[in-house]
């Protein structure tokens, strides 16, 4: 049976943005039997990488960031998404059962929550539900892809930029980036006096500072650097 609640969440989800102290109101209708909204708090998780996919969780409000891990067990900052995202999609039409990144809010966020059989069994039956996660589907690619793209292109001082995001991730500011200068340089594979004058370019500008010879980055200087490495993410 065609779960038309589902579909017109998505539909919803995918149109022209609802003004904010309406999408409770708007979703409401949609929720029933493996359906709800859930609000969640800035900084709050709503995805571990390997842990079992519980929900699919369709972002209608806010910002979140997407954590990777490397094969050298360090969590790099893949980005950050606004709404409208599906997470857990991804994961469950590759028939995995667990999540494959780390997602944490970045704002607050409000998300409809649908139940991973649920969602599967509509994605299977009803058009509409296909129709509106394969143009999810495409643009999560596309992302990707052009990511990949910049990952590959990036110049020395992009992939400074990213490291010092990365470094900060989990701090509170200042933080000051402890690494050696000569790990740092090997991390990003880049020759030492290379490394020297980016740095030293990025502090003329005001990026970063200094502390005792380390990086050191408050939170101004950090949205800063965000902005400029993620705007087209």
């Amino acid at each position: 049976m065609i779960d038309e609640k589902l579909a017109a969440a998505l539909r919803t989800a995918m149109g022209p943005r609802l003004q904010p102290n309406r999408i409770r109101e708007i979703y409401s209708q949609f929720e029933g039997t493996g359906k709800r909204l859930v609000a969640f708090e800035k900084g709050k998780v709503l995805a571990r990488r390997e842990d079992e996919i519980e929900r699919i969780l369709v972002l209608v409000k806010g910002t979140c960031r997407v954590l990777n891990h490397g094969s050298d067990g360090r969590v790099v900052m893949a980005g950050e998404v606004e709404a409208p995202q599906i997470f857990g999609l991804y994961e469950i039409l590759n028939g995995m059962d667990h999540h494959t990144a780390d997602v944490e809010t970045e704002t607050e966020c409000i998300c409809f929550s649908v139940a991973p059989r649920l969602y599967r069994e509509q994605y299977e039956t009803s058009m509409e539900v296909l129709k509106f996660s394969s143009h999810f589907l495409a643009t999560f690619i596309d992302r990707l892809l052009a990511r990949s793209d910049r990952m590959t292109l990036n110049t020395d001082r992009q992939n400074l930029l990213l490291y010092c995001l990365d470094a900060c991730k989990y701090e509170r500011f200042p933080t000051v980036i402890a690494v050696r200068k000569e790990t740092m340089a090997a991390e990003l594979n880049m020759n030492l006096r290379t490394l020297y004058r980016k740095i030293s370019q990025l502090r003329d500008e005001g990026l970063i500072g200094n502390h005792k010879g380390k990086i050191r980055i408050d939170r101004e200087q950090y949205d800063t650097m965000k902005r400029e490495t993620y705007e087209n993410i």
